[in-house]
């Protein structure tokens, strides 16, 4: 399973992103408030072009 750091748009529901990433089977596992932004689970490839209305960018977490 591969992780991702997204960066959220403001104002973000964060109820209905999450039931936006379940229809794709992407797990949101932490939500950072203070710096908007979110950790994401998911075997497939996860990219802002999915989640426009929610995302400005999203990269792989590369552990190193």
């Amino acid at each position: 399973m591969k992780t991702y750091l997204a960066v959220l748009k403001k104002e973000i529901d964060i109820k209905k992103l999450e039931k936006a990433l379940q229809k794709k089977n992407i797990k949101l596992a932490t939500h950072y408030k203070t710096i908007e932004v979110v950790k994401l689970e998911s075997e497939l490839p996860v990219s802002e072009k999915d989640f426009p209305e929610y995302f400005l960018s999203v990269e792989e977490d590369k552990i190193i």
